[in-house]
């Protein structure tokens, strides 16, 4: 099944670099995985649970590779770490989510499709860095990070260079000023 939902997820990315998110049909993603109706919908109905597991799946990730890296109690650098571990996994797809983020300009109601699992995902990186999330602040911790999040990820999708230098050097500065809210 885990490599069923890969292939789904993979093909809609591809499809991407040829067409708006808009303009893409299930039935394309379907077709083109040559997976049965059946099946098919029983893992995705819509285009946007395809993405919201694409994004999972970097979350698992993630969460592996944190697994084998020890983060320390500097929560800033824990962040950093997380930020930049997740754009190193999104590299390989990066004119594809370029492109998916487009897509929020034209049709901004597809944010709203996206919102909870993007801000579940946002949640959890503020776990993984070991921040406090106390059911007071909580909310506002997520939201200030997601803030952050989107403005590294505009940054990164505008940087044509390989390296991240520009990215890091935004990235530490915005942590910066966000750091004794996130504590």
């Amino acid at each position: 099944m885990h490599q069923l939902k890969k292939r789904i997820e993979d093909t809609l990315l591809k499809l991407l670099l040829k067409k708006d998110f808009h303009e893409i049909q299930i039935m394309d993603i379907r077709r083109k995985t040559r997976i049965p109706s059946k099946k098919f919908f029983t893992m995705f109905k819509t285009k946007e649970e395809i993405m919201i597991s694409f994004f999972k799946r970097i979350d698992l990730a993630l969460k592996m590779r944190k697994k084998k890296k020890k983060f320390g109690n500097n929560i800033k650098d824990n962040l950093f770490e997380i930020c930049m571990v997740k754009l190193d996994l999104l590299y390989p797809y990066k004119k594809n989510l370029h492109n998916f983020y487009i897509s929020f300009k034209t049709k901004p109601d597809l944010f709203l499709k996206l919102y909870k699992s993007f801000f579940k995902s946002m949640e959890g990186n503020l776990k993984l860095s070991k921040i406090n999330l106390d059911p007071i602040k909580k909310n506002l911790k997520v939201l200030i990070f997601s803030f952050l999040y989107l403005s590294i990820i505009y940054e990164w999708l505008k940087e044509n260079s390989s390296n991240n230098e520009k990215v890091m050097a935004v990235l530490d500065q915005r942590l910066s000023l966000i750091e004794n809210i996130l504590i």
